[in-house]
């Protein structure tokens, strides 16, 4: 009668010392961006908390984590939430698509952020809007930088990867690789003005939903963290229409990406 009474419990531990054993979290905010990756991940299982689906495994030898976060900054800062209170994680790989900012990026070009920034946070004055930096949860409700940077190793990593990686085709053009900002709010941009705005007030390379969100949270847990976004559209009046028909080949060229950043990425046991 005890035994019936403990092995549930047992159980249980057991459940929670494997989900607390894992290293690096891959988030994608869609499923065509976590697609690739979770078929190729080795001995896969899957365990929903609040909401939230986690496959944990492995990948290229490494320890996994790999969620959908959904689309926008609430979602994607709730998923952190959970993610980071029920795993132990060593650092977090964030990955999918983005509207290219730069003028010379096409679909298919990969930005790796070196910072983040979140837009659509700040005060809208008669002059117009003024972004302000986040703020965190203490007592002094102490700023954050205006510019969330990444972490240091996995942005020397990435840029390893990029000089020797070979991606997929898009549209006929070879995907290239540019380091900077990327700008984060909760708008899908399809309007030339406002996609050159953002380039020219924060000098961004891409624009998405939910990087600068997520960036926010591991900054304030002090998790390493980077975000990888290959552009599905130049975030323009075809915006709409480009995403659709470059997001699929976009979000496996960005996986590709994660996939040979492990490869160089080690945490230390």
């Amino acid at each position: 009668m005890v035994l019936k009474r403990i092995l549930p419990i047992v159980f249980m531990l057991l459940i929670v010392l494997k989900m607390h054993g894992q290293r690096i979290a891959i988030m994608g905010a869609m499923d065509e961006e976590i697609e690739l990756l979770k078929s190729k991940l080795e001995h896969k299982k899957e365990v929903n908390k609040n909401g939230v689906t986690f496959y944990t495994g492995k990948l290229k030898g490494q320890k996994i984590v790999l969620l959908k976060a959904g689309i926008g900054k609430v979602n994607a800062a709730y998923s952190t939430a959970i993610l980071t209170s029920s795993f132990k994680i060593e650092a977090l790989i964030f990955t999918g698509v983005a509207g290219g900012l730069h003028p010379g990026i096409k679909p298919g070009d990969i930005v790796i952020a070196d910072k983040m920034i979140q837009y659509d946070f700040g005060q809208l004055k008669e002059e117009g809007f003024e972004t302000w930096p986040t703020r965190n949860l203490s007592q002094n409700n102490e700023k954050n930088s205006l510019y969330l940077k990444v972490d240091a190793t996995l942005l020397v990593e990435s840029k390893k990867v990029s000089n020797t990686i070979n991606l997929q085709p898009v549209n006929g053009n070879q995907p290239k690789f540019y380091v900077g900002t990327i700008a984060t709010g909760d708008t899908f941009v399809s309007d030339p003005k406002k996609a050159k705005d953002l380039y020219s007030n924060f000098n961004a390379l891409a624009t998405e939903m939910e990087g600068a969100a997520v960036a926010q949270v591991c900054n304030m847990l002090g998790l390493p963290y980077i975000v990888i976004r290959s552009c599905s559209d130049n975030a323009n009046t075809s915006a709409h229409t480009d995403y659709f028909k470059f997001v699929q080949i976009a979000s496996v060229n960005s996986a590709q990406m994660v996939l040979e950043l492990l490869e160089n990425y080690k945490v230390i046991e």
